[in-house]
C-alpha cells in the first residue's frame, strides 16, 4: 500500500533503524552501512554477520546496493551484488566465512484504489553461504532472509483504506452507471425485495 519508489527506498535502506531492530531480534551479530559507494547517493556498501549454529562458522556478507528507476519498464529496481571490501566491525569475530548475495528487487506502480497508492514487488535472490551448510540449517535460514517481503508489507499496511476505497468505487458504479441484469438476476432481486 505504497508507491514503487517508497517500497524500493525501504528495501534499499538496509541499515535503517527499523531493520536494525529486526536484524538484532533475529540474531544478526552485525548490520552496518559502510559508506555510500564513491559518493553516489544511489549506491551503498553494507555488511552483515549472520549467526550459524555450532559447529558452523558465522557468515559475513558484504555487498553493494544500487537503486535506480528503469525508464524502459517504468519500475524502480534495487540490485545487490557482493563486494570484496574488508570490514572492521570494531569487535572480535572468530573466523567468519565470507558469503555472497545477489538480489534484484523490482517495484512497479499499479492502478491505485482511491487515494491509496499501490505497487507490485518481486524479489529474486541468490545466496552462496561460502561453503557447506546442512540442509536443515538452510531450511531454517531461508525463510528468515525472505521475511523482509512481509516486513515491507507490514511497514506500509493500509488494508482498511484500500477496502474503503474499493467499496466506494463499487458504490459509485452501482449508483451512477446503467445496470443491465439477466432474467436470473432480476428474479433474485425480486425475491430479495
Amino acid at each position: 500500500d505504497c508507491t514503487a519508489e517508497e517500497a524500493a527506498a525501504w528495501y534499499f535502506e538496509y541499515c535503517s533503524r527499523e531493520r536494525q531492530n529486526t536484524g538484532q531480534a533475529s540474531g544478526d551479530l552485525a548490520r552496518i552501512q559502510i559508506r555510500q559507494a564513491e559518493g553516489k547517493a544511489n549506491e551503498m556498501i553494507f555488511a552483515t554477520v549472520k549467526t550459524m549454529p555450532f559447529p558452523l562458522k558465522n557468515r559475513e556478507f558484504v555487498g553493494i546496493s544500487t537503486i535506480f528507476t528503469n525508464p524502459d519498464t517504468k519500475c524502480v529496481q534495487v540490485f545487490v551484488m557482493p563486494d570484496n571490501q574488508v570490514v572492521d566491525y570494531g569487535g572480535t569475530f572468530k573466523s567468519l566465512v565470507r558469503g555472497k548475495v545477489f538480489a534484484i528487487f523490482t517495484a512497479r506502480n499499479i492502478v491505485s484504489l482511491g487515494e491509496v497508492a499501490q505497487c507490485k514487488i518481486s524479489l529474486k535472490q541468490s545466496v552462496d553461504a561460502g561453503g557447506f551448510v546442512p540442509r536443515k540449517v538452510v531450511d531454517r535460514k531461508i525463510p528468515q532472509s525472505l521475511k523482509l517481503v512481509s516486513e515491507l508489507q507490514h511497514a506500509f499496511k493500509r488494508d482498511e483504506d484500500v477496502d474503503r476505497a474499493a467499496l466506494a468505487s463499487l458504490a459509485n458504479t452501482m449508483m451512477n452507471e446503467q445496470q443491465h441484469y439477466t432474467k436470473e438476476e432480476e428474479e433474485a432481486i425480486r425475491k430479495g425485495r
